[in-house]
């Protein structure tokens, strides 16, 4: 399993603040995920952020 931080790459801040982390499994699954509280996070797959993420381009064609 691999864990990175996604960051806003936009951010004048010297350290530019995490968003949430990829991860990825040995098998290839891929996750976002973000935390929602302390000791409490929250995992999306990376293929349903994709189909909502196309699906609101698709909306505004």
């Amino acid at each position: 399993m691999i864990e990175h931080p996604v960051r806003d790459l936009h951010s004048d801040k010297q350290v530019q603040p995490m968003f949430c982390k990829v991860i990825v499994e040995q098998d290839g699954t891929t996750y976002l995920q973000k935390k929602s509280d302390k000791n409490k996070y929250e995992k999306i797959l990376w293929d349903d952020v994709v189909y909502q993420v196309e699906a609101a381009k698709a909306v505004n064609r």
